[in-house]
């Protein structure tokens, strides 16, 4: 399965919107509306390893907001993950333990 695969079966599951992290604050897309990451739980992640270069591999996250709006947030293999995307993810991860 390829990254827009799973794209697609988030839209299907109403994953409709588009979650970016940038310092503190996660935006949806792109616009002014942003959630700290108290605001959010990850519902499901699902991830892409072609096997052959490391560069293609990503986990695709679907994220849920306390205000129901539901998205993906894509972060790319560890090597090359934004350092927001992965604090936010290990902020994420830490709180549904």
């Amino acid at each position: 399965m390829n990254l827009s695969e799973l794209q697609e079966i988030a839209t299907l599951k109403g994953f409709t919107h588009h979650f970016s992290a940038t310092g503190n604050h996660v935006t949806c897309d792109g616009k002014e509306v942003s959630y700290s990451a108290n605001d959010l739980t990850i519902i499901d992640s699902r991830s892409v390893d072609s096997g052959t270069d490391p560069g293609d591999d990503a986990t695709l996250y679907m994220i849920e907001a306390r205000d129901g709006t539901r998205g993906t947030l894509i972060v790319p293999s560890s090597f090359y993950t934004e350092h927001d995307k992965a604090e936010l993810i290990d902020h994420l991860r830490s709180q549904s333990r």
